[in-house]
């Protein structure tokens, strides 16, 4: 049975935090030297809205829909892990991060950077 006739859709959102999926990992370092370096790739960003590194951590962490490992949700470390970040507080121009990425296919990699930049 074919319906002709129009359709009205709902707008649908598809972020970076869809496609990864939360892991805890009790060893982050041992996890982090498994992938191995093959395709890692770092960058840095300047992110002039956040004003404090607890901020950019969070701010991270939730976009990207991250599990966070070994506490590094707290921004004393200024850590993350799955993309794992140190940041430097500017108050005048925002946080400046540098992200390091390793993963087992290079376009995930260039996702991930991508959609933090």
């Amino acid at each position: 049975m074919v319906h002709d006739g129009e359709y009205v859709l709902e707008d649908l959102e598809v972020t970076v935090a869809d496609h990864i999926q939360k892991v805890l990992k009790p060893n982050f370092g041992a996890a982090w030297e498994e992938v191995g370096a093959d395709f890692e790739k770092e960058e840095t960003f300047a992110l002039a809205s956040v004003r404090t590194l607890e901020e950019a951590v969070n701010n991270i962490i939730s976009f990207l829909g991250m599990q966070p490992c070994e506490r590094s949700d707290k921004a004393c470390s200024g850590r993350l892990r799955r993309a794992e970040c140190v940041a430097a507080p500017r108050p005048a121009d925002g946080v400046t991060m540098q992200v390091a990425v390793r993963e087992v296919q290079a376009n995930v990699v260039d996702v991930i950077l991508a959609s933090v930049g």
